[in-house]
């Protein structure tokens, strides 16, 4: 066992990822380097987590933090989807390699049978067969996997893989937990992303499952509901806006839904018996930088809400990805819709 003592010093340039290990995962708490009040101050972050869950207010990353732990969350944050993708920190295949343990798979094919045949119908999706029986195919949903809520629902821990601002809040509370908030609100983001290149793969996932049990995951989900509940809306503003130009809405997704999963697809319109997939990003600058990603390539429609808020751009792959803006003060006398969606 290490002996650790207040003069003991980590010199740039001096970690290797077994010293980290031993550092971070060691039981024996480094004198003078844990968090001066983790108890209290956790009992204090526990009762504002059941506010931010109980009443409906807007969250902004890192909030659950104060101090030197969330200096440290907002540099973490400042890494963006660096901390997801594998050219990075890689931590989409870290947190999909914990979630398997608890994800439910099973052959999806014959629930989308309906939206399959909408996509056979275009001509541009090769992967899907149409059987014998009338019934269509496709390996891509053949073993599809989620993590379900008690309710046997899909659950928001399934975007914490590439949700940076979720995954700023695990590393933030997983350094919290180790006794390196200290350490890390020293360091610049530069600084703090080389600290964490060194724990990537193997190093990292050990430490997580040291200090988190799986259900513990399912905490940091506070950015994903935001997101989620901003893309709702946007997705609900551009169906009834494209309705309105004379589009029939033939399919819509939602949460887990595997066709915009596998295929990049929110809604499926057709308009003079062509059919038009549609993709919706909740801004309209996000929705115009999809627009070359291979992800994307079935895509005919992007779509974004503007900056101002005041409607939606839409940006149609037949017409070279020409800006289109929809207002939605056309939306005045739907009274339902301002019910539920309109935005002062």
């Amino acid at each position: 066992m290490k002996i650790y003592t207040k003069t003991k010093k980590m010199g740039k340039g001096e970690n290797t990822n077994e010293d980290l290990m031993d550092y971070i995962l060691s039981d024996d708490k480094p004198e003078g380097l844990t968090h001066p009040s983790v108890e209290s101050e956790q009992k204090e972050r526990d009762e504002a987590d059941r506010l931010i869950e109980e009443r409906e207010i807007d969250y902004y990353c890192c909030d659950r933090f104060y101090g030197n732990e969330k200096l440290v969350c907002d540099r973490i944050k400042k890494l963006g989807s660096w901390l997801g993708d594998r050219s990075g920190l890689n931590m989409l295949d870290t947190i999909n390699s914990i979630l398997d343990e608890i994800r439910d798979c099973e052959d999806m094919n014959p629930k989308y049978q309906k939206p399959m045949e909408y996509l056979y119908r275009t001509g541009k999706v090769d992967d899907i067969i149409k059987k014998s029986d009338g019934t269509y195919y496709t390996k891509k949903l053949n073993n599809c996997c989620l993590v379900k809520d008690e309710n046997g629902e899909w659950d928001y821990v399934n975007k914490l893989n590439t949700n940076y601002s979720d995954l700023s809040e695990l590393l933030t509370t997983l350094f919290l937990k180790g006794g390196q908030i200290d350490k890390l609100s020293k360091m610049n983001t530069t600084e703090i992303k080389n600290f964490l290149l060194l724990l990537k793969g193997k190093t990292m996932k050990a430490l997580l499952n040291k200090y988190f049990t799986i259900d513990e995951y399912k905490d940091f989900t506070y950015n994903t509901k935001y997101n989620t509940k901003a893309g709702d809306y946007v997705e609900t503003l551009t169906k009834v806006l494209l309705e309105k130009e004379g589009y029939t809405t033939l399919y819509e997704g939602g949460n887990g839904d595997f066709i915009d999963m596998k295929y990049g697809v929110d809604l499926i319109m057709e308009k003079e018996g062509e059919i038009h997939l549609v993709q919706v990003k909740s801004k309209s600058y996000t929705a115009r930088r999809s627009t070359d990603k291979p992800q994307y390539r079935y895509i005919d429609i992007f779509t974004g809400e503007t900056s101002d808020s005041n409607g939606i751009n839409l940006y149609f792959r037949n017409d070279n990805f020409t800006e289109r803006f929809l207002g939605k003060d056309v939306l005045k006398n739907n009274i339902e819709y301002l019910k539920q969606f309109y935005k002062d």
